[in-house]
Order: structure tokens, then sequence, then C-alpha cells
């Protein structure tokens, strides 16, 4: 009977499909006719005209896929664009002229949800989007990135945190998350069919038939969302085999797909006015001045297509507005006193000094005064008299000066320094297998999966033992915190590519993670003409450089990344800063950088197992490339921190540990094995790496690119 009453529903969903229901045109149910050119309008132009969104073009996430099956493959369209029928102007919400381009950035619309990045403070937490037409339950919505399932609440909503964030996909149909087989703890890929477009929100359909879309870090209450439109309009156009315009991080301006005014259907949207910036489309916009700290500022803002920081002193009163990524035009003039305008805000009232500068003439300072335009101060316009000079810079008469000043961002300074409190528990694929940079092995061409020489015969290796990714790889396990800090030593040693043993810099390490030759990307992490003919095309060079801003985002903050750097240094570090992981508290402040990338907080060690394992690591690299037979101790002997003269001798580790190659002994908290056990363990290491090195010279062993973990 339930088949019969389910194969009638499926017969009546059917007809639904095809004939006219009461009060909406015949044609609702039809596929839409997208627009010609995959149009959108310009990051933070949303509607109300008069409402500011999020101006800022940072593209956060580079390596996203759009999160419904769109693009050349399938023929199919997509659009983001406001739900609230307020705002859009048409009455019914899934009326068929609502399933056009051009796309329109919607965070930040009206909303009481706290919202950080949002000028107001509160609004649409993420972007609301349409699939290609109205049909209920029929889209799929799949996973923009991987990650693991930690949430389906009763609103189907559906979250999947990744690193250092949670993705969040609302209104999905129940039936079909359930058929996506989600479970809370399953991992999912990149791309995997996660539910379906539908219009649920507490239990039953009572909003239109759309995906809500949207990306936070912390927790969702804290309002750290982050501005998702940039990063899903570059995997848009990227599913159409489009170039995505990605550049320095940021969505460039695209004359051929950004449009600045309504729509293409004439009186369908109200018109906004001109889009943000675009007054200067084709204007060169400078790096970011080197002797510019962006984690000073509070918010950023743009003055004559030049992006400028504020600096705030709340108890104060005192402002600065300072040049962070100028014109080109005027890079050179501004870099040494980047400084524009000092003085105080009393009340919503500006006043102070503003700088006219000169290449021939130097800098002169002029009085200026005005106000912010609005109660929300997203613009500021200060204006006053300063010298006219001639050729030979004398004062030949004054003339009025304005300023404007308009609001593209708020910036969250991180800390000085973050305390390290070892979380208790242990929730990623890393922390699990205390392989803490998640070194991987994927399968062969057989489907094989062998582990390189220097990690099979590593004696804290869990024989057999591991975790799989969501790509299939294999992530070993190991025994001890400290033998998880020993691989991850021997790594950054002698199996990182493009680095000088224990002097690194960031860029080199992304780069090394990632497996791309540093050639292949600029300085700005864009691809070069040798990086384009490496990878066959455009589009795969820019995948690639990709991989390294996504690492460079998590290590330094690269774009408005995560910067766990930040935390443990206390301070920016750059991309091509020079650190010397010899040095004890550069190599602890570099290392939980890159083991907080892969697990999206502070590392579930402490300082001192950190020591213990970085000695187990260097004498390991003695004892197997340098063949120094009696480098290695036992593996206990790194657990117990008497060995190691520090301060919790004597307390114990209550760790139970196994030494590898011995017959299984066990040893608990901290306890070392006698002579013989130690004589044994040394003659079978010794053992093992013999074999191995018969094994590579048999084979021929030759590690392709292929072949290299990452």
């Amino acid at each position: 009977m339930r088949l019969i009453l389910k194969a009638a529903m499926m017969l009546a969903a059917s007809a639904m499909l095809i004939m006219p229901q009461a009060g909406i045109p015949a044609n609702a149910q039809s596929t839409a006719v997208p627009g010609p050119s995959l149009e959108y309008f310009a990051p933070g132009n949303i509607l109300p005209g008069s409402n500011l969104g999020v101006q800022g073009r940072k593209v956060v996430f580079p390596d996203w896929v759009f999160p419904l099956k769109i693009g050349s493959a399938s023929g199919h369209h997509a659009y983001i664009g406001t739900q609230l029928t307020q705002f859009h102007g048409v009455n019914w919400v899934n009326d068929p002229r609502l399933f056009n381009y051009p796309s329109r950035d919607n965070q930040c619309e009206p909303r009481q949800w706290d919202m950080r990045p949002c000028p107001a403070g509160q609004g649409h937490q993420g972007v609301d989007i349409r699939a290609n037409d109205n049909r209920d339950d029929f889209w799929p919505v799949v996973a923009v990135e991987s990650g693991v399932v930690t949430s389906i609440t009763r609103n189907t909503t559906v979250q999947i945190r990744s690193g250092n964030h949670t993705v969040r996909y609302l209104h999905m149909s129940p039936d079909s998350i359930a058929d996506a087989g989600l479970e809370i703890g399953k991992n999912v890929s990149q791309g995997q069919q996660i539910g379906r477009v539908s219009c649920f929100l507490g239990k039953i359909c009572q909003t239109s038939r759309h995906l809500h879309f949207d990306a936070y870090s912390g927790s969702a209450g804290q309002g750290n969302f982050f501005h998702v439109y940039p990063s899903l309009i570059a995997a848009y156009k990227r599913a159409w085999d489009v170039p995505d315009g990605v550049a320095n991080g940021e969505l460039t301006v695209d004359p051929a797909h950004e449009v600045g005014s309504a729509g293409s259907g004439p009186g369908l949207l109200p018109d906004p006015g001109p889009a943000p910036m675009s007054s200067c489309e084709g204007v060169a916009i400078a790096d970011p001045l080197p002797n510019v700290d962006r984690n000073s500022f509070v918010s950023l803002w743009r003055h004559n297509c030049s992006i400028m920081g504020l600096v705030a002193d709340n108890a104060s009163g005192e402002r600065s507005f300072v040049y962070f990524r100028p014109k080109k035009a005027i890079e050179e003039i501004v870099a040494d006193d980047p400084v524009l305008f000092k003085g105080v805000n009393r009340g919503g009232e500006y006043r102070g000094t503003a700088k006219q500068y000169s290449k021939r003439c130097g800098s002169q300072d002029f009085a200026v005064r005005g106000s912010a335009a609005d109660g929300l101060t997203t613009s500021v316009k200060v204006a006053g008299t300063r010298n006219r000079l001639d050729s030979d810079c004398q004062i030949v008469g004054t003339q009025e000066q304005a300023l404007e000043f308009v609001f593209v961002e708020s910036v969250a300074p991180q800390p000085a320094v973050v305390q390290h409190t070892v979380p208790p528990d242990r929730e990623t694929l890393s922390e699990i297998t205390r392989n803490f940079l998640a070194i991987t092995f994927y399968p062969d061409a057989s489907g094989t999966i062998r582990l390189l020489p220097y990690f099979s015969s590593f004696p804290g290796l869990v024989q057999g033992g591991g975790k799989i990714d969501s790509a299939g790889g294999l992530i070993p396990e190991l025994t001890t915190d400290e033998a998880g800090v020993a691989i991850s030593r021997v790594w950054i040693r002698k199996r990182a590519q493009f680095t000088e043993g224990l002097r690194v810099t960031p860029r080199m390490v992304a780069h090394s993670m990632a497996g791309v030759d540093p050639s292949a990307c600029d300085a700005q992490v864009n691809p070069t003409e040798a990086g384009i003919a490496a990878a066959g095309s455009a589009n795969k060079a820019r995948v690639m450089c990709n991989k390294v801003v996504s690492y460079l985002r998590g290590y330094i903050g690269l774009g408005g990344g995560r910067g766990f750097a930040t935390d443990y240094f206390g301070r920016r570090v750059s991309s091509d800063e020079l650190l010397d992981l010899g040095e004890s508290d550069t190599s602890w402040n570099w290392m939980r950088t890159m083991y907080s990338h892969e697990s999206g907080r502070a590392p579930v060690i402490g300082h001192e197992a950190f020591d213990r394992g970085i000695a187990m690591g260097d004498h390991y690299i003695s004892f197997h490339y340098d063949q120094a037979a009696d480098a290695m101790k036992p593996i206990a002997f790194y657990s117990d921190p008497c060995n190691f003269a520090q301060p919790s001798c004597g307390t114990g580790t209550g760790e139970t540990v196994v030494v590898v190659g011995t017959g299984g002994a066990t040893t608990t908290g901290g306890e070392t094995s006698g002579p013989l056990l130690e004589k044994l363990f040394k003659e079978l290491t010794i053992l093992r790496s013999k074999v191995d090195g018969l094994s590579r010279k048999i084979d021929g062993l030759n590690i392709s690119t292929a072949d290299q973990d990452d």
C-alpha cells in the first residue's frame, strides 16, 4: 500500500509540474529562460538601494564550487537574489521573471541577526539562491568544499565544518537530505550532493523555494559571518568556463559580466543607483603598503578609488584615515607618509588636518572639518582651504579642497597573542591520528596506497592504522603525540620542497603543501605564463595557485583569511618572512600555525610535548637519513618529561604508548624500557631500515610528483 501511495503521489507531483495552478501563471513551472551573459551586480549592491552591503571584493574561499549543479556541463543556471517581495518588486515569490540575471548580493539585507561584517552590525547572514527554475525538491544542492557534517536541524539546516569555519545550507527538503545519506559526523566531499532545493522552514514549507547559504567562524550567534558573494560569483564563473577574475585575492571588476544598474528586464527591479566603485573601473590599485598594518584598522574605506584604513580610539575620539592600498598612480608619493587625515570625531563631527601631497613640493597640511553623512557612518565628508603653489613651490593663493571616505567593510583586529589552551577533545582527522600536518598518501593507478619509505619505517607508526579523508587518501596514525610532532619535523626538514631545511618562508611552505612549483605563481599568487603552460590552461593554473592561496589564508591571513600565525607570533607574519625553525620559539609558533590550519583550532599538544617531539624527529633524521645507528631511543623515551629535564617531570603523562618493533610491548606513564629491550629495538629498527634500502635498490624507486605526500 505504501508503494502504491508513493507512486500516486509521484504521479500527482508530475501532473502539478505541467498543469497551471490557481493564481499562478501557466508558465510558472516551466524552465526559466536565462539571461545571455551571466550578469551580476557588484558586491554590496543590495536592495533596497538605500541599504549598504559589504562592498569588499575579497574572495575568501577561492576553491569553492557553486552550491548548485550548474555550468557548462549541465547547462543549468542559478540566480543569487533577494527573496523579499518588498525589495524585488514582484508580488509572487516564485514568479518566473525572478529566475533571471543579473544576480545580486543580498547579505546584510535588513534583518535582526547580529552580523559583524555589515555596516549596520545586523542583517541577512548569507545569500539566497534560486535554482534553474522553481520546481520543488528537484534541483540538487552540493557541498562547496569537503568537510564533516556537524548538524542537521528540524529546519533542514545542514551544517558542514571545514577547517576553521562552518558552511550552512537551509530550506532543503528532509527527504532529500536523508536520500543523500547525510548523518552527523559523516565526511562529505566537495561536489557531493547533500539535498535538494525546497521551501522548508520549521518542519513545513513556509518560504520561497530557494537555498539560503552562508559561512561563519566560531558560532553563528557571534555574528562572525564571511562575505560569501564574491566567492560564489567566482565559483559560478568557473563553472561556465569563464575566467573567475580573481586577482590578489579579490574579485576584479569584469566589464563583460558585472553591471552597475538594474537588471535586463525593464521595470523589473528598482534602480538602486550606480554600483559601488563603478567610477573606479580600470583603475590600478597597489598592493598593501609594507609599513601599514591592516590589523590596526577598525574598518576599510574608499577614497578616490584608493582603499583607506580607519584607525579609531573611541575613548579619546581620535580618528585617522590611512592609505592601505593606494591607487598605483600615487603609491610612490604616499608610501612614506600614508596618513591622509588625522583628527577627532565629536558626536559625528570630524575636525582635524588633511594632507595635500606633492612630489615636487612635498606634502602640506591644512585644516578640515565635516561630518558623517548618515547615522550609520557609511560616508565621511570633510573639507577645508589649502594653499595653491606655483612651479617654484611658492604660495600663489588658496583653493577649497573636499575629501570623501565611503565605508567598505569592518576589520576585526587580531589579538596580540592567543593563550594556548589545549583542547580536551580530538575532533579532526589530524588530531585523532596524531598526524598533525595531515600528511596524506593517495591510491596509485591500481588503487593501492603505499607509504613512502621515510614514513613506512617510522617507529611511531601504527601499522595498518589511519583514517581515510574525503578524497580517498590515507592519513596514517601515530602512536603518541611526540611521534606526531616528530613526523612533522621530518617532513619540514627533509620532505618539504622549495625550502632550505629549517629556514622557511610561509610562501614556500604553502607551495610545498599544495604541491605547486613556485614558478607557477607570481608574488600576488596569480598564475604565471610558465604556470599556465605547465597546467595546460589558465583555469587549471588558477586552481593550482588558489591551492597555495588557501594555505596562505590560513597561515598568515592573506586576503582576510584566518591567519593563525598572528595568534602565536603576536604580530603579522608576511608571505616572504624568513623563519628559522632551528630557533625553539619560532619553531613552536610556526608549527602551531600549520597544525591549527589543519584542525581549525589550537593544537591538542602543549609546549613540552612539542619539544620532546622535535627531539624525536631530529633523532630519527639522524638515524634514517644519516645512518646514525645509535641516534634513536625507544619511543617511550620521548613521552617522559624527566628524560628532558622538563618542569612536569614526575607528574607522568598518563598515556599508554606502544614501542613499535618490540613485539608490541607497552609502557605507561613515562616508564622506560630496560637495556635489553632498547638494544632489541635498535637492532630491529636498523634491520627495517636496511630492508627498506634494499627494496629501493631492487625496485629502482623513483618518486614522482604524483607520489609526493602533501
